[in-house]
């Protein structure tokens, strides 16, 4: 039996066979969300949501699923070493006796990404250097598999979280934060996150099946979103992933998952799908990016105003309007996002009696929001937003 054949079995035994730790990291307030997103995806599993994520035991195939079909998480994590450290010493033991030739190639950089609280190993600097050699230390004395031919040496990211003094150690299994999509490639100012937009359409109910409308779509992440899910396409579709590098990751298996996804795959989307904006060149970043996805059939974009939409003319049935109105940096003072907000309100109750909304309230207009509407919070780019949703009534 060669080296390089005993490794494989070893990946196989301690890695591919049995379940893992992961854990979905996911921003504050979405926990709940991301859980029942898990729960549906993955047959059997049993999420636990945390503070800052959900914490689930899978097969590594299904960690690799979590990182394909999740709309609201950012990053996935595989756990791979828990261990008490009071002093570098033991730290450095421990870090060295991580069998780091199951998680890495040989030519793999790593990039230390540490995080500790009330642990007397405080120092995030030291600690990373005590993971970069440990990890060349045993490249020095262990057998690692190459890269792939047509790999290139990308950085793995590995986290340390200290904790008083106990440790958890986690290999990134996303590379990229989840939000991109691999859809946009130029976005306007203060864009809301795509896991955000899931979460808010997943708040307001929609499934799919009913017409939306974004008419402020801005740089396009409600439209984009709702098209992927209602043709069903998963989030990472377009994109690739850290897990393509490791050791464990078998190409095969991977092509035979994403066919088994493209079955329930449909276009164009069963029911109409509206973008907004009077700024054109906002109005071709979106349609460059359906027309990337395959989703220009799903989704119709034209530079048009709010105030002069009429819904009716739009959909015979009352379908969900999201509006995330410009604020902040989008549009200047308070009190001109405040006086927005207001007139955005008058003509939802005006014209969208029957809609379910879901409206985006800027700093310090909340209190015009229609009073039959449900507040949630929305924190959002350092700033605490609130987030109404419910049906106008007629």
């Amino acid at each position: 039996m060669t080296d390089a054949t005993a490794l494989d079995k070893r990946i196989r035994r301690h890695v591919i066979g049995p379940p893992q730790l992961f854990f979905a990291a996911t921003a504050p307030g979405l926990e709940p969300v991301c859980a029942a997103e898990l729960a549906a995806c993955i047959p059997g599993v049993q999420p636990q949501p945390v503070a800052g994520g959900v914490s689930f035991q899978a097969r590594l195939d299904d960690g690799f699923r979590a990182n394909l079909m999740l709309r609201t998480a950012n990053r996935v994590l595989m756990r791979i070493a828990r261990f008490q450290a009071a002093h570098f010493k033991q730290l450095e033991k421990a870090l060295a006796d991580i069998a780091w030739e199951l998680y890495l190639a040989r030519e793999t950089p790593v990039a230390p990404r540490v995080v500790a609280h009330r642990s007397r190993l405080h120092h995030s600097g030291a600690i990373g250097e005590r993971l970069a050699d440990a990890v060349a230390g045993r490249r020095r004395g262990a057998v690692f598999n190459p890269l792939p031919a047509a790999a290139a040496p990308t950085p793995q990211a590995v986290f340390v979280r200290a904790d008083q003094d106990r440790f958890i150690v986690s290999l990134d299994a996303s590379g990229d934060l989840l939000h991109k999509r691999g859809l946009k490639t130029d976005v306007g100012p203060a864009p809301l996150r795509e896991t955000l937009a899931a979460a808010i359409l997943a708040q307001v109910g929609y499934t799919g099946e009913e017409p939306l409308l974004d008419p402020m779509c801005g740089s396009g992440t409600f439209v984009l979103e709702a098209a992927m899910q209602a043709t069903r396409t998963p989030p990472g579709w377009y994109r690739d992933f850290a897990f393509a590098r490791w050791p464990a990751y078998r190409p095969q298996r991977w092509a035979y998952l994403r066919r088994m996804v493209q079955t329930a795959m449909r276009k164009p989307a069963p029911s109409p799908i509206w973008g907004f904006d009077h700024d054109p060149p906002a109005c071709r970043r979106i349609e460059a990016a359906l027309a990337k996805g395959g989703l220009e059939d799903s989704a119709a974009i034209q530079c048009r105003d709010f105030f002069d939409l009429d819904p009716a003319a739009l959909s015979p049935v009352p379908g969900v309007a999201v509006i995330n109105p410009p604020y902040g940096r989008r549009l200047g003072s308070t009190s001109e996002s405040r006086a927005l907000f207001g007139r955005i309100v008058a003509h939802l109750t005006r014209f969208y009696a029957g809609w379910r909304v879901a409206l985006i309230a800027p700093p310090g207009a909340e209190q015009l929001a229609p009073r039959t509407l449900t507040a949630h919070r929305l924190p959002h780019g350092g700033l605490d937003l609130r987030l109404f949703t419910g049906t106008l009534p007629r």
